[in-house]
């Protein structure tokens, strides 16, 4: 019966890191482009504004995906079990967050600063598809390579801390 609840803690801690996650994609994405209005954008059906957040979206959730997983295998088993399995991955993700957020917005500007001829914000803002779709594959590309090195660092939390 604990495992089954703690499945079900593990669904909720899912769901709400998705819309955590939408948002904070959302957000760096304005960091990266404040010279526009993303909702106007994307309301007026502006494709590669909701390319390029997509990916962002799908970046940020690969780079935690690692970080929903708790290995309680050290750990010695008791009544508190549970309670330490959620409070390890809500460390595990913020911390994950952190990095995500640091790794994309990393690669963004890298690639941003790399492509000197191109002005990738003005491009997006006029619906440049190819701009989005290499911008969207920056961010998947980064994401995947960074995700091994972010599951990495956030598996030593339950040793360090729980």
């Amino acid at each position: 019966m604990g495992e089954i609840l703690l499945s079900l803690a593990h669904l909720v801690v899912a769901i709400l890191l998705a819309a955590i996650v939408a948002y904070l994609s959302f957000f760096l994405f304005q960091t990266f482009t404040r010279d526009i209005d993303e909702g106007a954008e994307l309301r007026q059906g502006n494709p590669a504004i909701g390319l390029v957040l997509g990916a962002a979206v799908i970046a940020v959730a690969i780079i935690l995906r690692p970080t929903l997983s708790v290995n309680t295998s050290l750990w010695d088993v008791g009544q508190d079990v549970y309670i330490r399995t959620l409070l390890a991955q809500a460390v595990q993700i913020a911390i994950g967050l952190v990095l995500s957020a640091i790794a994309l917005a990393v690669s963004v500007y890298l690639f941003a600063g790399l492509t000197r001829g191109i002005d990738e914000v003005a491009e997006l803002k006029r619906g440049n598809v190819a701009i989005a779709g290499l911008l969207a594959g920056v961010l998947i590309g980064v994401a995947l390579m960074v995700s091994q090195a972010v599951s990495q660092i956030v598996s030593l939390v339950p040793s360090l801390w729980f």
